[in-house]
């Protein structure tokens, strides 16, 4: 039921799709035809005879620039990728800007093939077209012969351990972040349809972009800040969410610096084993830190380091701390030794004060989640009472069935004995002390 809802959502946003891309057609048609009804304006002889001359005299300059810009609208979306261009590769892979990599080579019928280990795939170009102009900017799309040799003397398939998913030979991967490639499934790029690329660009949009994770313990802060070696930013801010003026300037920060990590920690709940200065006027504080490798061989060792930024926090400045920060060396005055590695606890309220964080607000009605937690207690409770009643009609039975066996004389004897029992409960009874004369009444 859950695959055919979700087939009948996408069968939706298809049709919805193409119903729009005919109301498109329907408007250019529209437009075209008011163009073509619409009566030719005069000619102006005058500026034809000017525009001709500055042609003939020495304007063919620019008639071929106009050419030549005509003729690269006409090219591809996509970008051709040189495998001998160390330096483009070398930005490409490592400098962190998202990008997606089609290996292969263009062919005459506009078709990109591609060989893996003897194997031969042949993919439609058009993908790589409408997915680069699907990316909105998002992200960039090259076609590179992944199978050339580079000038270190490997094939890219080599030199970042690439190999195809499934039977197929066709390889593309997206890279960003200063992270390594991750090869994409070859069915996700087969088809050719608008509304499919367009799918496909979202989802490596939202895989290629970069986030600031929250911290909530000291484990994540070590694994993932500490230890990584590219070095990360830790925003401490009065709550796990910035303000929209310090959002946006850090979204430009990590525009700038991809190859960072980003964290906020919420102080409102969390505090760290840091000495850090009294923020200015409320602004989140930025402490930036670095892991370097010190020594070589055997006495190779590593020096953790942080910087605190604690002025106004807005793009340029901070941007300036982060640079300069990537530049000083680990013994320069920017930065200051971590030892010990910081520890992250939480904040206990104070005593005799409840946690706001946990007081609830309570609902107007009952949830459905505690609706159905009390019929499932009532159904419980009505099967526990159905069966002491089971329990209980069997054992009368099973009573009634020794009764119906006894004789007449036992059964005199049982109800005689179970008389006197009853008697002897309600009549008080009377106890007297042998070496006295008083007595004792015991009701």
């Amino acid at each position: 039921a859950m695959a055919r809802g979700q087939a009948r959502q996408r069968n939706s946003q298809k049709a919805k799709m193409e119903a729009e891309q005919r109301k498109a057609a329907q408007e250019r048609a529209e437009r075209a035809a008011a163009r073509a009804s619409k009566k030719p304006e005069p000619i102006n002889w005058m500026s034809v005879v000017i525009l001709g001359g500055l042609l003939i005299g020495g304007g063919g300059t620019m008639a071929m620039k106009a050419f030549q810009g005509f003729s690269r609208l006409m090219e591809p979306t996509y970008e051709v990728l040189d495998p001998q261009n160390t330096n483009q590769l070398q930005e490409i892979m490592f400098a962190g800007e998202p990008w997606v990599v089609f290996c292969g080579r263009k062919i005459p019928n506009g078709r990109v093939n591609n060989t893996y280990e003897g194997r031969v795939s042949v993919m439609n170009a058009m993908v790589m077209d409408k997915l680069a102009v699907q990316a909105k900017g998002r992200f960039r799309v090259g076609l590179l012969d992944c199978s050339a040799t580079l000038p270190s003397g490997k094939n890219l398939y080599e030199r970042f351990k690439l190999k195809p998913k499934g039977t197929s030979s066709q390889i593309a991967f997206w890279v960003a972040n200063g992270g390594s490639p991750r090869v994409m499934d070859p069915s996700s790029f087969r088809s050719t349809s608008d509304y499919d690329v367009a799918r496909l660009a979202t989802r490596i949009a939202k895989q290629t972009e970069l986030k600031a994770d929250l911290i909530t313990s000291t484990k994540q802060l070590t694994k993932k800040c500490v230890e990584y070696k590219r070095g990360c930013i830790v925003i401490v801010n009065k709550g796990h969410v910035l303000a929209e003026g310090p959002k946006k300037d850090l979204a430009t920060i990590m525009q700038k610096n991809r190859k960072l990590r980003y964290f906020i920690l919420d102080i409102t709940k969390r505090q760290i084993s840091l000495h850090l200065p009294p923020a200015m006027m409320g602004y989140p504080q930025v402490v930036m830190v670095r892991k370097t490798a010190q020594g070589e061989g055997v006495d190779k060792y590593y020096e953790y380091t942080y910087s605190v930024f604690d002025d106004e926090f807005e793009a340029k400045e901070v941007m300036r701390f982060i640079s300069d920060g990537l530049a000083a060396s680990p013994k320069s005055d920017f930065w200051s030794t971590l030892t010990p590695l910081p520890r992250i606890s939480k904040i206990s309220p104070p005593p005799g004060s409840s946690d706001p964080a946990k007081k609830k607000a309570s609902p107007k009605g009952p949830s459905r989640t505690r609706e159905k937690a009390r019929m499932r207690r009532r159904e419980k409770q009505m099967e526990e009472e159905n069966e002491k009643k089971r329990q209980q009609k069997a054992a009368d039975a099973a009573k009634a069935k020794e009764g119906s066996q006894e004789s007449d004389e036992e059964l005199y004897k049982r109800r005689r004995k179970k008389m006197d029992e009853e008697i002897l409960e309600s009549v008080p009874m009377v106890r007297c002390i042998t070496h006295s004369s008083s007595c004792e009444t015991n009701v």
